[in-house]
């Protein structure tokens, strides 16, 4: 894990890091450090009503220095995931509380 996806881990968590977040919503944490992209993948839907989701992606964007939050929903009869809400140039003190806002999950202690 290079030190971008280090630093959206702790500003996503408050601090507390990759095994509490892993802990608290039961996600599959998975990095990419090649594209500074953080994707949380959920073992079932988690969400608000109508607005079910299975995957959460956090990227940095380096050219604006925001992050950019997309938010996924796997088909298990086609296998196709299709992008259900796209969230741009969030800062980092308000990544916490958009993240929590589409997954309805407390993401930290």
């Amino acid at each position: 894990m290079n030190t971008t996806n280090e630093t959206t881990i702790q500003q996503l968590t408050r601090g507390q890091g990759v095994n509490v977040l892993a802990a608290v919503t039961g996600a599959t944490i998975v990095y990419d450090d090649a594209k500074n992209t953080i994707r949380l993948v959920f073992k079932r839907q988690v969400g608000r009503k109508g607005n079910k989701l299975t995957h959460l992606e956090i990227a940095y964007n380096t050219g604006t220095d925001l992050y950019d939050i997309k938010a996924y929903k796997l088909n298990k009869k086609t296998f196709e995931c299709p992008m259900v809400e796209d969230v741009t140039d969030n800062y980092a003190e308000d990544l916490t509380r958009n993240c929590e806002h589409l997954t309805g999950l407390c993401l930290h202690f």
